[in-house]
C-alpha cells in the first residue's frame, strides 16, 4: 500500500539526519541538536515568510514522486490480481464456488471467453451447499439445495439440468460426477443425565415450556456441520453437553447408513455420503436419567 507524502518526506528527513556529512543543512542553524525535519515543520515554514532551504524543497519533491510511484504500482497490483481471480486455475474450490452461480432454467451464454447468464436471478441459483473432491482422477461434486431451511436433495430433472451446466463448463477432459442425495442418516443410542430442577419431562424449561435446550443444542450442531464435513461423536457430546440443564452425555453406540444404504457401525466418526446428515430421532435410543441438584449458599 502507498505511503502518504508526508510519511514518504519523514523518512527521507529521518535519512538525511543520520549522515554525519549533512549536518550542517538543518532547519535552526543556532539549534541542530534540538529540531527535527518533518512534514509537517515544512509545511508550517512554507506558511511564513521566511525562506526555506532549497534542499527540504528537494526531498518534498522527491517525496511526491515516490508516492506518485508507489500509487502507481498499487492500481497495477490490483489489475493484476483482477485479473489472476478471473483466470485462476479451476481448483476443487472453484467447482464449488461456481456451483452455487449456477440458475436453473437460465440459458447459458458465451461472452468474454467464459460461460455467463444474460441476467442474474437469485432465486433460480438452487445450489446452497457444495463442495469438491479428487477421487479416482474424477471430480467427485457433491450438491444440495434448501427446502424450508433444511438441506435437500435435488430432484431428478435439476440435477440433469445441473449435470449439463457442467458438460459445458468443466475443463476439457475432466471427468466429473454429481452427486446429490437425501441425507445421511445416524441413528444413535444415548444416554443423558438431566436436571430436573431445570429441565421438565418432556426436556422444555420448566421456567419456559416452549424452549427445549438439548432438541436446540442439536440443532446448532447440526446446522454448523461443514458440508461435506466429518461428523465427530465427540463434538456432539460436546453440543449436547452445552444445553441447559443437561449435567452428562454419553453415546454408547451409533450407526451411519447412506440415502438408500444399510445401517454400518460408527466408532469415533464418519464422513457423509451426500455431504449432510440428519439424526434418525424416532429410532434412536434415548435414556434420560434424572438428577437433581442443590445449590446450598454458606
Amino acid at each position: 500500500m502507498a505511503r502518504t507524502i508526508a510519511e514518504i518526506y519523514n523518512a527521507l528527513a529521518l535519512t538525511k539526519a543520520n549522515l554525519q556529512e549533512l549536518h550542517d543543512f538543518v532547519v535552526d542553524p543556532a539549534n541542530p541538536s534540538s529540531v527535527m525535519d518533518d512534514a509537517d515543520t515544512l509545511l508550517a515554514d512554507l506558511r511564513s515568510t521566511s525562506k526555506v532551504a532549497i534542499w527540504r524543497l528537494f526531498l518534498y519533491v522527491v517525496a511526491v514522486g515516490s508516492w506518485t510511484v508507489e500509487t502507481l504500482f498499487d492500481k497495477l497490483t490490483a489489475a493484476i490480481n483482477a485479473i489472476m481471480a478471473a483466470k485462476r486455475p479451476h481448483t476443487l474450490r472453484w467447482y464449488a464456488e461456481e456451483s452455487k452461480k449456477y440458475q436453473y432454467g437460465h440459458e447459458l451464454i458465451w461472452a468474454d471467453n467464459q460461460y455467463s447468464y444474460a441476467v442474474y436471478d437469485a432465486e433460480a441459483r438452487i445450489i446452497k451447499y457444495a463442495a469438491a473432491q479428487e477421487v479416482n482422477s474424477k471430480v467427485i461434486l457433491k450438491v444440495a439445495k434448501e427446502v424450508n431451511g433444511v438441506k435437500a436433495a435435488l430432484t431428478v430433472t435439476e440435477k440433469s439440468a445441473f449435470t449439463e451446466f457442467w458438460n459445458a463448463w468443466r475443463d476439457a477432459g475432466t471427468k466429473l460426477e454429481v452427486v446429490s442425495l437425501s441425507a445421511d442418516i445416524l441413528k444413535i443410542d444415548i444416554c443423558i443425565i438431566r436436571d430436573r430442577t431445570v429441565l421438565a419431562v418432556n426436556n422444555s424449561l420448566l421456567r419456559d415450556s416452549s424452549v427445549f435446550p438439548i432438541a436446540d443444542a442439536l440443532k446448532t450442531f447440526g446446522d454448523a456441520l461443514e458440508f461435506d464435513g466429518i461428523l465427530r461423536l465427540s463434538k456432539l457430546v460436546d453440543a449436547i453437553q452445552l444445553a441447559e440443564g443437561v449435567i452428562d452425555v454419553a453415546v454408547r453406540r451409533a450407526w451411519h447408513k447412506p440415502a438408500g444404504g444399510t445401517y454400518s457401525p460408527v466408532e469415533m466418526f464418519v464422513n457423509s455420503v451426500a455431504g449432510h446428515f440428519v439424526i434418525d430421532n424416532e429410532d434412536s435410543t434415548w435414556v434420560y436419567v434424572d438428577e437433581t441438584i442443590v445449590n446450598i449458599e454458606s
